[in-house]
């Protein structure tokens, strides 16, 4: 498992809570729009300078007084075996953690869940991705909303992809959950460079999207 980036101070990724990120590299997805190719795509992990535990677990030590929790996000996290034992020395370390999936590997997302290692998770739920398993994916949306643990699940709206009528499929599937968010997409930095092309939604059109899932949840946060 490679660390290939360390954000020492968030105060917008662990909702409510002082927190650092963790972004680990490797992911079992290849989303055009994703905005931190430097840890999927294998030319460019090459060059990434990677961040050893050792040197990870050292930081924390140093910001046990300052930091409430751990964001754990990439790439993917849960394709690597050895997040359980990470993320249970985190525990063991007095910090909260924060878990970012795409919700791929519901056998390790139990794992850790039976094992009260979780404490938030954010799960993405996307669309137009050609080994997106949808019948993997409804494995953990059941399992994170039938949780103890506080959650949210989110959506990057790339035009190309995400049309009205799948923020209504999305709304009507996830009816009743805690928390969605919906992400504006961003095409400055992506792993596909035809997504540059790609112009974002309108705030508006955002917005529109917004009341639609209104129908069937309760919160509806946009990212902008």
């Amino acid at each position: 498992m490679l660390i290939g980036g360390l954000q020492e101070l968030s105060l917008v990724d662990y909702p409510g809570k002082v927190a650092a990120t963790v972004f680990l590299i490797g992911c079992n997805f290849k989303c055009g729009y994703c905005q931190n190719p430097e840890l999927v795509d294998p030319k460019k992990i090459k060059r990434q300078p990677k961040i050893s535990q050792k040197e990870f677990f050292k930081f924390l030590d140093q910001r046990k007084d300052f930091l409430d929790g751990i964001c754990i996000t990439g790439g993917e996290p849960t394709i690597h075996p050895g997040l359980f034992n990470f993320i249970k020395k985190i525990k063991q370390k007095g910090f909260l953690v924060k878990l970012d999936t795409n919700g791929s590997n519901p056998k390790m997302l139990k794992k850790l869940l039976d094992a009260n290692l979780l404490d938030f998770i954010a799960m993405d739920i996307k669309l137009g991705v050609s080994n997106y398993n949808k019948t993997i994916a409804e494995k953990s949306i059941d399992l994170i909303k039938n949780s103890s643990v506080d959650y949210e699940f989110r959506t990057t709206v790339v035009p190309s992809i995400i049309k009205k009528k799948d923020v209504e499929k999305i709304g009507k599937r996830l009816k009743g959950i805690k928390k969605f968010a919906l992400q504006q997409f961003q095409n400055q930095k992506v792993l596909d460079p035809s997504f540059k092309k790609i112009k974002p939604y309108s705030d508006k059109i955002l917005k529109d999207f917004e009341k639609i899932l209104k129908k069937y949840i309760k919160q509806v946060e946009l990212r902008l």
